[in-house]
């Protein structure tokens, strides 16, 4: 692994951890039932999620994402990156965008998902 691609999966690390922080003061503040918040949680904390997200964005994969993986999984890992990069520069800023981008795809996943024969 080059330093590039270490330095990516450093931030690329962070920035899955504030996604799922964000995750969990989401439903914390929108989910009543306790037990329904840690299934709404795991699915927000999704490589899915974050896939589907990346591609809101327009996200493209990262150039130092190491490894052989599919485009879901790439995608995903631009936005950990992108999310990750913003904590090391505003910590309280990636963790808000981070709640507005889950509670965004919470609120509207019907634009998220490509429905076929449409």
């Amino acid at each position: 692994m080059t330093e590039e691609q270490h330095i990516f999966k450093k931030i690329e690390q962070i920035g899955d951890r504030v996604l799922r922080l964000a995750a969990v003061e989401l439903c914390n503040e929108i989910i009543e039932n306790r037990y329904k918040s840690a299934e709404v949680i795991d699915y927000l904390g999704s490589t899915k999620v974050f896939a589907l997200i990346a591609r809101f964005k327009k996200l493209e994969p990262h150039k130092n994402d190491p490894g052989d993986k599919g485009v879901s999984k790439r995608l995903a890992s631009a936005y950990e990156h992108s999310i990750g990069k913003l904590y090391y520069e505003d910590k309280v800023k990636a963790l808000a965008t981070a709640k507005e981008d889950l509670a965004n795809f919470y609120e509207n996943q019907d634009k998220y998902f490509i429905k076929k024969n449409a």
